[in-house]
């Protein structure tokens, strides 16, 4: 785990993730998650590391909570003014049922063990017509792995201490979940769907795309 915490928690991490061509990708991810502009009480983000998605919001809210595993990451949000960081110490969300307008959790539930415990908690905390909003890689689509090979080979050695075989097993090991087990264990579970979107190429096929995005409602 200690790579893991090293590598979120990095200087390094937003300058890999969020410049360049990647970041063109990633920000725009951020920016297709977002729909209505009505306003929201409590909004809450589920493990955002150092890029929370608050800057990306179309809506106004009242309280904007980030929870983490990692509580080195409370020092980092010292800094938001607008922003309540919370460090989650196990698998259940640190909150009551029924109590936020929307949820956020953006490139996060593909490195979680149990994804269907984990979304039927969210689902719980959400009061009556409230939203939550997920984002996920397309791994391991053919537009996901051609992305991963131009960051193993030409990408990762200028930011990280790592090799090209390091940083494989470090994706292995992070991205337990697949796109094609996830949406499937989602569908399932929850039928009212807001929107869908696949990106950035619009297609509804995950090979062709790197992001899936699924705003789902109570």
């Amino acid at each position: 785990m200690t790579e893991f915490k090293d590598f979120y928690t990095g200087n390094n991490y937003n300058q890999h993730m969020y410049s360049g061509l990647i970041g063109y990708f990633m920000t725009l991810s951020h920016k297709r998650m977002e729909k209505s502009t009505k306003k929201k009480n409590r909004v809450l983000e589920i493990g955002p590391g150092t890029h929370p998605h608050i800057d990306y919001l179309k809506h106004e809210f009242d309280e904007y909570y980030v929870v983490d595993k990692i509580s080195e990451l409370s020092d980092f949000y010292k800094n938001f003014k607008n922003v309540k960081f919370v460090h989650q110490t196990n698998n259940k969300l640190p909150f009551p049922d029924n109590y936020f307008d929307r949820i956020i959790i953006s490139h996060c539930l593909e490195h979680i063990v149990y994804p269907e415990d984990v979304l039927l908690d969210i689902y719980s905390k959400l009061k009556k017509g409230g939203s939550a909003t997920i984002s996920l890689p397309t791994d391991p689509g053919i537009m996901w792995r051609t992305g991963k090979y131009i960051s193993a080979n030409f990408l990762i050695g200028k930011n990280y201490k790592f090799t090209k075989e390091d940083y494989y097993y470090f994706t292995a090991k992070d991205h337990v979940n697949s796109i094609f087990s996830l949406i499937p264990i989602i569908k399932k579970n929850f039928n009212k769907i807001n929107f869908e979107r696949f990106e950035p190429f619009k297609l509804p096929v995950l090979d062709f795309n790197l992001f899936y995005i699924v705003d789902i409602e109570k």
